[in-house]
Order: C-alpha cells, then structure tokens, then sequence
C-alpha cells in the first residue's frame, strides 16, 4: 500500500524536476541576453558589429552607397533596409533590440524546429538548448546576424516536415539575401522538395527583391543590387596570402601542401556542393524518414557553407551549433550508439574549446594551425553525420521487421 502511495509521489518529483530543468534553461540564456543588454547599453559599439548593421541602414535612408569598401557590409540592400529603423533611434537603445530580437528569435525558432522534426519534450528540448548556449553567447554578444540565419533554417526544416512549403520557401529564401551563399540550404531543399519548393522559393527570392523596390527609390534600390553582386564578386581576400584569410578546406590543403589556385578552388566548391545534392537525391529516391531528410539537410549545407562557403570567419562556425548538438543528443540517448557517441562529445567539446579560445584568447592572425581547428571538427562532425545517419536507417529498416513479426504472434 506505502509502494502504492508512493507512485504518483516519485511521478510528481520526476516531473517537477523535467519542469525546472526547462524554466533553468530559459532562465540561464534570457539571464545571460539580459546581462550582454545591460553591457551593450553602457558601452555601445564595444566587442560589436551591429555599427555596421545600423550605419547601412542609415546610408540606405540617405540613398548612401553601402559597398563603398570591400568586406565591410556584406548583406543585400533588402537587409540594409531592415536596418533603417534602427538608424533612426539612439546606437545604445538600438543595440539593445536587436539583442532582444536575437535573443528572442533563436529559443523560438529551436523550439519549433526541436518539436516538429523529432518531437522533442521539454527536457529533451532543455538539453537541446543548454548545449547550444556555450556555443551561441559570443555571436549573441557581439549581434552577429549569424543567428537570424540559424533560425530562419531551422524554421525552414521544421516547416517542411509538416508540409508548410510557402513558410519554408520564405525562411529558405530570406536567408539567401542576408548571406547569399545559404542558397545552398534552399538549392538542397529543392532537391528534396523539386514540386512543393523550386518555384515557391523562386517566387519569393523574386518578391523579395520587388518589396526591396518599394523601401527606396527604385533607381537607387537597383544600383545598390548591383553594387553588392560586384562587391561580392570582386573580394579577393582568399587570394592575398598564401593561406587565404579563411577557416575552411581551401587552408587545410594549403597546410598539407597542396597547391590550388582559385580557379581549382571553386572546381572543388562546385563539386562539394554537387556531393551534397546527390547525398539528398539517394535519400530521396530510398524515401528516407521526412527528418532525417531535413536534418541531414541543413548539416550538409552548413557543412558547405564553412568548408567551401566565400568567407568563413572563426564566429560563424556558430551556425553548426544546433547539428552538433542533435547528433551528441543522438548519440546518447542510444546506449547501442557507441561510435556515435565518442565521435559526437569529441566533436562538441572541440567546438566548445575552439569557441573559448577564440573569445577570450585572443590568437595572431598568422597562427595557421589554430585556424585550423575549426575546419578539422567540421570533418569530424561530418563522420559523426554519417554515423547518424547508419543508424537512423537501421531503425527504419528494422521497424517492418518487428511489425511483421508481431503480426505473426497475433496470428
């Protein structure tokens, strides 16, 4: 009878506990928003890049040119737009909304995205988020857009997994004119979704740019279009050392000796790009489970987008974050998952320490091999990506096995 009792007791108890890692979880990143909002209003433009954001919108709202210098504004004239309000308030009032939009925007967007694509609970969500929080606080800190990107994809994937497609195609698409080369995520999307996305997403890239037409004049508005086409095209920072200025693939090569000039270097990004299109076709065509799809999406893309992508600084290996954090949620939550397991911790905690070191130690920029690290962990993700991946398909090719042989029982 005491053991009777005692059930709905130690029930209460197991969910009270789940209850507070949740609130915990909110409590510790709005805790931690609330604090960088505090230091950004008394010290507005220290340890920020939101200057640049605000200052373009300012130009936009003067008919200012945005791509007077190369590798200062890199964005479309529809983000310089979105900027403008912020141009006309006060620098420390505007940095702080735009830490509380950040601030906001990626818990929701996981939130969604955790629950769509694999239904997550609360507390698997809880630890979803506190692993991501070590990783995303720094972007946070300085107001990389690098964030409004993370949660446009993942809003992206969890609205294809429940069918949504104009949603998706508007997410897939916004993030194209923030940093044009997450055109990789909607290009994949479209491998997987030809029907439902290829001319959504086309049709919103085309609205987009004819709402962009009616923030400004249209003349300006379309001089500044193809000033950013040009000022993207013509950055030529990889080509001024030897090492390039990037952390990706093209300075691990360049560290294990191999030459290649930049017409072989975009030859090896076309043919990255095409492997991670063919992955996504074989999927397609084997009908693999919808999140798995999704999933295995959006890492490839980021994968390319940091490996072949035209400007891989150290913070934005911040877009890996959310990847790394579901396959290390992956890994141990199945205790068959060995491998899974080892590959995805080493994984994360490379990317935690790398992380730490370049926000609190600041390195020499002619430190080649530290740079290197960040690109290494991208290779080791992509094999715990595989691993993922060699399970996921087991369980689905399994499930008709048990299905049948219960059937059997019943007969």
């Amino acid at each position: 009878m005491i053991a009777f009792r005692s059930r709905p007791r130690l029930l209460y108890l197991v969910t009270a506990a789940k209850s507070r890692l949740f609130l915990a979880s909110l409590w510790l990143w709005f805790l931690s928003v609330a604090i960088i909002c505090v230091r950004i209003y008394a010290h507005p433009g220290w340890h920020s890049v939101f200057p640049t954001y605000r200052n373009a919108g300012a130009a936009w709202i003067h008919q200012a040119q945005l791509y007077g210098a190369p590798g200062i504004f890199l964005y479309s004239p529809l983000v310089a737009a979105l900027f403008s309000p912020f141009a006309l308030i006060s620098q420390n009032v505007a940095e702080v909304l735009w830490r509380l939009l950040l601030g906001l925007a990626l818990p929701l967007a996981l939130w969604f995205n955790a629950r769509t694509l694999f239904d997550f609970s609360k507390t698997q969500f809880s630890w979803l988020f506190l692993l991501i929080v070590p990783l995303t606080l720094s972007s946070l800190n300085n107001g990389q857009a690098n964030i409004i990107i993370i949660a446009l994809f993942l809003v992206a994937a969890g609205a294809a997994s429940q069918s949504r497609w104009f949603t998706c195609a508007f997410c897939a698409a916004f993030a194209v004119y923030w940093k044009i080369y997450p055109i990789a995520f909607a290009l994949l999307l479209t491998v997987i979704f030809p029907k439902k996305l290829t001319f959504r997403i086309l049709l919103v890239l085309i609205g987009l740019f004819v709402v962009s037409l009616f923030f400004q004049k249209p003349s300006y508005t379309l001089q500044q279009y193809g000033d950013w086409l040009v000022n993207l095209a013509s950055d030529r920072r990889r080509a001024h050392e030897y090492y390039g200025r990037w952390r990706d693939f093209y300075l691990l090569l360049r560290l294990l000796g191999i030459p290649i000039s930049t017409m072989w270097w975009t030859l090896v990004e076309v043919t990255a790009g095409a492997l991670a299109a063919a992955i996504c076709i074989l999927g397609t065509i084997r009908h693999w489970p919808r999140a798995t799809l999704l999933l295995g999406a959006m890492s490839l893309a980021i994968v390319w987008m940091l490996l072949f992508g035209p400007a891989t600084e150290a913070a934005t290996y911040v877009l890996i974050a959310v990847p790394s954090a579901y396959l290390l949620i992956a890994g141990w939550s199945d205790v068959s998952q060995s491998a899974l397991r080892i590959v995805s911790t080493l994984t994360y905690l490379g990317f935690v320490s790398a992380h730490i070191l370049n926000s609190w130690f600041p390195i020499k920029k002619n430190v080649y091999f530290v740079h290197a690290i960040q690109p290494c962990l991208t290779l080791c993700f992509c094999a715990a990506l595989f691993l993922w991946w060699k399970r996921q398909l087991l369980n689905e090719a399994e499930q008709p096995c048990r299905t049948s042989e219960t059937s059997k029982i019943q007969y």
